[in-house]
């Protein structure tokens, strides 16, 4: 007996679900507890660096939660690439219509110079990869810092759409002896929200929604796929100075998170614990957040 029409037709609309579905879930959880004090904090572990960690070590100088946290060090005049920050690689690579998000807790000891001097003197933060459907580079979807005491403290850009989106006020630059919390979500598209796409990006401070930015794409084409994310990486123009800061508890998702911002949006969210070490003072109190 023949199949009919409609048995055929429902059959390849069920394959053709499957084919355009988002990639399984992953979480990506760097705790930093699996080292010892002074080793490198780039293993084969889930919960270190994968690649270009050869300035970040294990430390117990300034800790969030837990034992240990990473300290990130880079040499004045350094661009320091391989040697300041990290790149965490996903376990499967995303797609059109994935969503990833980016949490990590930073602390800045007094002193800190994040200024830059060279790409409009911008500093690179929270970094997301893009490559084409061959593995060639189509870009970051990159969230900046500016100088210190600029009146807007942030900035987007997806590398492949290179048109800049500015957010956050000069209270929301980055606070120097304490524990702080930053997020970036991004939905992944090659056509934005505001022409009818998907593509969009949202970025948090200590759980507060600091910007949405609907206008930006995060894919170069729709074939393009994003593989790693960049924690800093390259310092534009060398660092100003000697210098080294703190990281704990970084998180890398593709699955939706319980927590919710006060505008209902799933995001990681803020970490519990105030902090232990030498300099350290009381984080900010996390906001109230519904769990599903």
């Amino acid at each position: 007996m023949k199949p009919s029409a409609i048995a055929v037709r429902s059959a390849l609309l069920v394959l053709l679900l499957f084919a355009s579905s988002s990639a399984v879930s992953w979480t990506r959880s760097l705790t930093f507890e699996n080292g010892s004090v002074g080793a490198k904090t780039q293993s084969s572990s889930s919960e270190d660096f994968d690649d270009a960690a050869g300035g970040t070590y294990f430390t117990d100088e300034q800790i969030l939660s837990g034992n240990l946290a990473a300290k990130l060090t880079v040499t004045a005049g350094d661009t320091a690439f391989g040697r300041w920050g990290g790149i965490i690689n996903f376990p499967e690579v995303l797609k059109k219509g994935d969503e990833i998000w980016f949490r990590v807790n930073t602390f800045f000891p007094d002193g800190f110079n994040w200024d830059s001097t060279s790409s409009g003197n911008l500093l690179k933060f929270l970094r997301v990869h893009v490559q084409t459907s061959s593995g060639a580079n189509s870009g970051y979807n990159d969230w900046y810092l500016t100088p210190e005491a600029t009146t807007i403290p942030h900035q987007f850009i997806y590398e492949g759409q290179q048109q800049w989106f500015r957010f956050g006020a000069a209270s929301d630059e980055i606070q120097r002896g304490r524990w702080e919390t930053y997020e970036m979500y991004i939905k992944l598209d090659n056509i934005p929200v505001d022409q009818g796409g998907t593509a969009r990006v949202r970025v948090w401070k200590d759980g507060r929604l600091l910007s949405e930015i609907t206008g930006a794409e995060t894919l170069n084409s729709a074939t393009d796929t994003s593989d790693r994310a960049h924690l800093f990486t390259y310092w534009n123009g060398g660092a100003p100075k000697t210098q080294h800061m703190y990281v704990d508890d970084i998180v890398v998702t593709s699955d939706t998170p319980a927590n919710r911002d006060a505008n209902g949006n799933p995001m990681v969210g803020t970490s519990t614990s105030s902090g232990s070490g030498s300099d350290s003072t009381s984080r900010p109190a996390p906001p109230v957040l519904n769990v599903d």
